[in-house]
């Protein structure tokens, strides 16, 4: 049987810090499902890591969305770092928030901004129009870190 409480991690655990780090500075995050053919599903996404929670906003009509609706079962997976040895994958449930991105900004906006501001300007969108295209958030909490 799979543990699914919630995972805390702690800053004094040396693995977990390492993996606080990176969840709070790393732009891409791999957020897998399960894709309605029952195969995995992995996409990268940006997220915000906020009191044990990854926030990723989608667009409302992406797979990763659907899949989620119908198997809350997912993981999130960060890069390999430079040498290919730093892993870091946190296994969990996610829920599509029934409200949308613009009720979240209150809570969340101002630390997403001060992640994603720079992506933003690169891609040369202001946040409305991540309000506006990504308006549907998904609530990723862990209960598993897998780390190495």
């Amino acid at each position: 049987m799979t543990d699914t409480a919630p995972l805390h991690l702690s800053p004094d655990d040396p693995r977990h810090a390492k993996a606080l780090e990176r969840l709070r500075t790393e732009e891409i995050g791999w957020l897998g499902s399960i894709g309605r053919d029952g195969f995995p599903h992995a996409v990268p996404v940006w997220f915000l890591w906020q009191d044990d929670v990854a926030y990723v906003f989608s667009q409302p009509t992406a797979a990763k969305v659907k899949n989620l609706r119908a198997n809350p079962n997912a993981m999130l997976h960060l890069e390999a770092g430079e040498t290919g040895d730093d892993m870091h994958v946190l296994q969990g449930t996610a829920e599509v928030s029934p409200e949308p991105t613009t009720a979240w900004l209150d809570r969340i906006g101002d630390a997403y901004l001060a992640k994603y501001t720079a992506g933003l300007t690169r891609l040369g969108w202001a946040p409305e129009r991540m309000w506006n295209d990504y308006s549907t958030v998904v609530i990723f909490r862990p209960h598993k870190l897998i780390a190495w």
